[in-house]
């Protein structure tokens, strides 16, 4: 069941240029639940206009007292912007619960490859936090690239998390203002020099990568790992960047379909013209289904298709597991079956 969290700002802390860490606590008192890797979607109205923004939490569950999102100002961003430049302590922000998909697979205990540029390391810095506070035995490799110590986020912290576990943790920096541009022979060094030895393959097969910043550094990282010899179900990624809703798919079907959504503890049925995205359809039905980038990126909108059959226009976030357990995306998906059961 969805609902809309009121959250009041209880501080805020610069991180680098341009960069801040809002420091978020429940109005109702009422700890919030979230996994490391997560974002917080959240609701804005601009002079009558609904818009949502989601932003990665840099904090993680049981390691940090308060939630947190650390954010970007974005030079045309209406809600960086707006964040940035009015929004104070004490404030309140609405919000979604926290979501997305971007999270450790629990069953999977092999060395942790996490690479970032930028500000991508918001989300990674969660999945850090909490690998090392509740995986004591789990290698965790971060290679993170930015321009120069002024501009690495968190610096000060994931020093320190270095220092406190040299054994586990290995930080490699990549500065673009010391020549030293992660590109992927480099990348491929890096990550070599600490996959090596007798039992390097199976290492490698075990090691999990996460990845996080521009889509052109996020492509090059995968390229080259594939090309190392990781499995694309090895590899996940996180996107910030919000594109215009793919234009609809050409229809498969000639009829509508009738879709049955079970949300929020009740059932909502509905005739869905070929072609139409399920979110659209819903959303025009004013059935308010969760969502944020409406371009099948960031997962807000997942639901689970227990009945019928569901193809998507564009999926860049769920794993070929989550295809396989009946995970789809509602703002990109719609129905090639004449019926379809969605539960959200």
């Amino acid at each position: 069941m969805q609902e809309i969290l009121t959250l009041c700002v209880r501080a805020i802390r610069p991180e680098a240029p341009e960069v801040a860490t809002y420091f978020l606590e429940s109005t109702d008192g009422q700890a919030v639940s979230y996994r490391a890797g997560q974002f917080l979607t959240l609701l804005f109205d601009f002079q009558g206009h609904e818009v949502r923004r989601s932003y990665s939490l840099s904090s993680a569950p049981g390691v940090d007292a308060e939630l947190a999102i650390t954010v970007k100002r974005i030079v045309n961003g209406e809600v960086s912007r707006y964040l940035f430049d009015h929004l104070h302590v004490g404030d309140t922000l609405r919000a979604l619960p926290p979501s997305g998909r971007f999270v450790l697979d629990e069953e999977t205990t092999g060395d942790l490859l996490l690479i970032a540029a930028g500000s991508g390391i918001t989300p990674l810095f969660s999945i850090l936090k909490s690998v090392l506070a509740t995986q004591p035995s789990r290698p965790v490799i971060l290679i993170y690239a930015s321009r120069d110590d002024r501009n690495t986020i968190f610096l000060n912290e994931i020093n320190a998390l270095a220092d406190r576990h040299p054994a586990r943790l290995t930080v490699l920096y990549q500065r673009s203002a010391e020549g030293q541009r992660l590109n992927n022979q480099r990348l491929e060094r890096l990550v070599l020099n600490h996959l090596r030895g007798p039992r390097a393959k199976q290492e490698r097969l075990a090691t999990r990568g996460y990845l996080c910043g521009p889509e052109e550094f996020m492509r090059m990282a995968r390229i080259t790992l594939l090309f190392m010899g990781f499995h694309a179900d090895q590899i996940r990624r996180e996107q910030f960047v919000i594109e215009a809703p793919p234009a609809p798919p050409v229809p498969t079907l000639s009829t509508p379909s009738r879709v049955t959504l079970l949300f929020r503890e009740k059932t909502h049925i509905l005739d869905v013209p070929a072609g139409e995205y399920l979110l659209t359809a819903a959303l025009a039905a004013g059935i308010p289904l969760p969502y944020s980038c409406r371009g099948g990126r960031c997962s807000a909108c997942a639901a689970r298709c227990t009945a019928g059959r569901v193809a998507m226009r564009i999926n860049d976030v769920l794993t070929a597991r989550d295809l396989a357990e009946g995970w789809v995306l509602t703002c990109t998906g719609y129905a090639e079956s004449e019926a379809v059961t969605l539960e959200v």
